[in-house]
């Protein structure tokens, strides 16, 4: 029996089928993308503004605009006051939630956890190993006596 997943949009709470664990139904997503060209669209009839005149002028949801900062979209527009804290360090930043440096560390600590996951794994293995050839080996004997 297959099982049918449906959520209430997070926004307008009616109920929709997600394609890939979307959060917001198909119509408020098209919403979206459309506020998103007419942010779009002002920023580049209005050249140098600030994050705050944008938000003002466009009517634009501040959260959709500081999403879209997050995502790049902005990076090369000369949208001033873009910048917000790393996540982790809190230098100044204009895309993802990360600094590279910051970035950099939770890759290396990434990579480090899972070359000690898999040295553990490996050595589970070797005893579990270990354990069935002596388990072996005592009933071999047993059958020998």
């Amino acid at each position: 029996m297959t099982k049918l997943n449906i959520k209430n949009c997070a926004r307008c709470k009616k109920i929709f089928v997600p394609t890939s664990g979307e959060k917001i139904c198909p119509e408020c997503r098209a919403a979206d993308l459309e506020m998103e060209e007419h942010v779009k669209a002002y920023v580049r009839d209005h050249p140098g503004i600030t994050v705050n005149e944008l938000i003002e002028g466009s009517g634009a949801p501040a959260k959709l605009v500081w999403r879209m900062i997050r995502q790049g979209q902005f990076e090369n527009s000369g949208l001033k006051g873009a910048s917000y804290p790393c996540a982790n360090c809190g230098k100044l930043i204009t895309r993802d939630n990360y600094c590279s440096e910051c970035l950099g560390k939770l890759k290396q600590n990434a990579q480090k956890f899972a070359k000690a996951m898999d040295s553990k794994r490996r050595a589970a293995e070797k005893k579990s190993q270990t354990f069935s050839d002596s388990m072996y080996d005592a009933l071999d004997s047993s059958r020998s006596h």
